[in-house]
């Protein structure tokens, strides 16, 4: 009997194992592609064909893609998620194409470029109000993660889909496509990307993007391509341009402790203790969780009015009610940063 009963005990072990794993792995995908999403671009090139991209840089309004999906051309068109008023987005592929003849499209110019490590980088006219860029990782994913990508496939007639896959490996490869060859550290994984997918991001469970999308091997199964976040980075410094870290690069390192100097007595040479000087009073801005709430869905509703110069004045205005009615809120605090970046 306490075999059988230590058994059962390994066995009821081994089972719970993997599911605490699993619970500690459960991402919220709807979350993660409602955060990330709003940064990705449906980018369409002249002569070409499309593909897409992911805002980087909200400041410089840089756009992250593939060489392959600009090519040698220096204008592109480039485009972000469309809301509508319930706060969905329209995914109707041909409505985005006919924002190009009518003018509605974003007019881009691509920057730089890396045929080898098949990267771009595409200057933007303007951005959207309300929109964030994508945090970059500082670090490569690790084999075995669980990864996302947003793209907008060419054959399917929506765009800003989202596909999950696993890591299969990582490491420098040398791949030829005939006309060009690609020498880069790829991310391997079983993403069903498709062509259209090209340039858009590659995401960890943080919503951070780790990659690039490169391409898919037709000869083999659930094997996607994408470019390491480490030939991002390199790319990035060896054309000297810095962007506003968001991800791991954002994290302020804490500032050391001060130890307390003892004061010496001129005369007789005796210390005294540190003099500690009183506090001052300093409003007290902490809001109730109530406060909090309300704040932040006044925020998410505002952003429906992130959308087109139209409703600037509008989204502006509900920003500033925020900062008024709710001071001591994240909300508030979000709210200040949209208005100084859309200003």
């Amino acid at each position: 009997m306490k075999y059988s009963m230590t058994v059962l005990a390994l066995v009821a072990i081994f089972i719970a194992s993997p599911r605490a794993a699993r619970a500690e792995e459960d991402v919220d995908v709807e979350k993660l592609y409602k955060k990330a999403v709003g940064s990705c671009v449906y980018i369409i090139v002249p002569g070409v064909g499309s593909g897409s991209g992911s805002l980087i840089d909200l400041e410089t309004k840089m756009v992250l893609t593939n060489y392959h999906v600009v090519t040698e051309k220096k204008d592109v068109f480039v485009q972000f998620p469309m809301y509508r008023k319930d706060g969905s987005i329209d995914t109707e592929k041909d409505k985005y194409k006919d924002n190009v003849p009518a003018g509605k499209a974003i007019k881009g110019t691509v920057t730089y470029r890396d045929k080898s490590r098949d990267l771009a980088l595409v200057q933007l006219d303007r951005v959207p109000l309300g929109t964030e860029a994508i945090p970059l990782a500082l670090t490569s994913v690790k084999t075995g993660a669980t990864t996302w990508n947003i793209g907008c496939p060419g054959a399917v007639a929506q765009v800003f889909s989202i596909t999950e896959g696993k890591v299969r490996a990582l490491g420098i490869e040398k791949i030829d496509y005939g006309d060009q060859l690609v020498h880069a550290k790829f991310v391997t994984t079983t993403n069903p990307g498709n062509p259209g997918d090209s340039g858009g991001p590659l995401l960890d469970k943080r919503g951070f993007q780790v990659a690039v999308t490169q391409g898919v091997l037709t000869d083999a199964q659930l094997v996607g391509k994408f470019i390491d976040i480490s030939e991002v980075r390199a790319f990035l410094n060896e054309k000297k341009i810095t962007i506003k870290e968001l991800g791991d690069g954002a994290v302020d390192k804490p500032k050391p402790k001060e130890e307390p100097k003892l004061v010496t007595v001129p005369k007789t040479g005796e210390t005294t203790p540190p003099v500690v000087e009183p506090k001052k009073d300093v409003p007290d801005n902490t809001a109730t969780p109530a406060q909090e709430r309300e704040a932040s869905e006044l925020l998410r509703r505002s952003k429906l009015f992130s959308m087109g110069d139209d409703n600037r004045a509008t989204y502006m205005a509900k920003l500033q009610e925020i900062i008024k009615k709710y001071p001591g809120t994240m909300a508030a605090k979000e709210a200040k940063k949209i208005l100084v970046d859309v200003k």
